[in-house]
């Protein structure tokens, strides 16, 4: 008895081309730093392992996706605080001139700081900005609590 007739049929998915994976640049692979690694190796015709092997012949240890992501909920979330109307915010129910000033400066940095990782993803996210995104999960983290009980 054979061994193969009792495994199912899997389809193997074809090799990339090795031409097509060499030609692809930095600036091909920064396109898709917005997606998860799953989603930007079948959107470039290539494997994870062969994108992994990319990224880290260019310099990139981690796929920067959920970097970006962290950095683009934090800056949603400032556009929202800026712009509502909710009257539930007592730190900012006057809207006082010198925190706007504060939270706007913040969203600048926030997306300038993206903006670096978009051009040098091996980088890490500034203290400041850990800090940051530590205070947001904490009050919400609080606000969820204090709605539970």
């Amino acid at each position: 008895m054979v061994y193969a007739e009792l495994a199912p049929s899997v389809q193997k998915q074809p090799r990339a081309n090795r031409k097509h994976v060499h030609s692809i640049t930095l600036v091909d692979i920064a396109q898709y730093f917005h997606l998860p690694i799953k989603e930007a190796s079948k959107a470039l015709e290539i494997g994870v392992s062969a994108l992994k092997g990319k990224c880290r012949k260019y310099g990139i240890p981690r796929w920067p996706h959920r970097k970006i992501k962290s950095l683009n909920s934090l800056i949603h979330d400032l556009e929202y605080v800026l712009t509502t109307e909710d009257a539930d915010q007592e730190w900012l129910q006057n809207k006082d001139a010198a925190v706007i000033e504060a939270l706007t400066e913040q969203k600048r940095l926030l997306e300038s700081e993206k903006e670096t990782i978009w051009q040098k993803p091996s980088l890490d996210l500034t203290a400041e900005t850990k800090l940051f995104r530590q205070a947001v999960f904490k009050r919400r983290h609080n606000a969820q609590i204090s709605a539970r009980g």
